[in-house]
């Protein structure tokens, strides 16, 4: 698929959420051998750069205003068959997926960084592609990931007002002695809040709690 002297990879990344784009930005440039070479805001930027034929894969966000990732894909198509796509979405959707089954060379997965990097490493540019063997196991877990998707969905409902302030003010940047100080809370139950989140999210570190804060909108929150 590359065809660059150095065997860099160059993207182009079309999104509009300009949180995760900073998400997508630092996990790609975590690998020396990743370059961006475009970073749109809608499909409409990205189809009218497509004269400069500089990506290797494009990252598209299905759902962005002024052009779809959806059209904007149909279009790369109409002219470039080769190309890797992985599209993603905030859920991963069936009858999305079964829309863009039938679309060459293109992948699929929900809106979630690890997922990402992990089907760009394994799928798009391993010698082996596994994206065949991901779906399916996707399709065989299908009734452990309804009830994984079902506990993600009460954890983000049962999340008490603190604790979402408390994930905002992480993403912000404030330590845990800052967080404490603007919601009238000491150090070290700001401290206790976060360990319990992490553990009750499945995440590792407070870091993952940003990304989480981010991948699922609370960072938006009127909150």
């Amino acid at each position: 698929m590359n065809t660059n002297t150095y065997l860099t990879t160059r993207f182009s990344i079309a999104e509009n959420d300009i949180y995760f784009k900073q998400f997508l930005k630092k996990m790609l440039l975590e690998n020396p051998f990743y370059q961006i070479t475009n970073i749109c805001n809608n499909g409409s930027e990205l189809i009218n750069r497509l004269y400069r034929k500089q990506e290797d894969v494009f990252l598209i966000n299905l759902f962005m205003p002024i052009l779809s990732g959806i059209e904007a894909i149909k279009i790369i198509r109409k002219t470039d068959l080769n190309t890797p796509i992985l599209a993603y979405s905030s859920t991963f959707q069936d009858d999305i997926s079964d829309i863009l089954e039938n679309i060459p060379n293109t992948y699929y997965c929900q809106k979630n960084s690890i997922i990402i990097k992990d089907i760009l490493s394994n799928c798009i540019l391993s010698k082996k592609n596994n994206y065949e063997n991901y779906k399916k196991e996707w399709q065989s877990q299908s009734l452990a990931v309804k009830d994984y998707r079902h506990r993600e969905e009460e954890s983000k409902i049962d999340l008490t007002v603190t604790e979402i302030q408390i994930m905002k003010l992480c993403y912000e940047g404030f330590s845990n002695k800052e967080i404490g100080d603007r919601i009238n809370l000491s150090t070290r139950t700001i401290d206790t809040y976060i360990t319990r989140l992490t553990d009750r999210l499945g995440l590792k570190n407070k870091i993952d709690l940003v990304r989480f804060c981010v991948e699922y909108g609370y960072y938006n929150s009127s909150i």
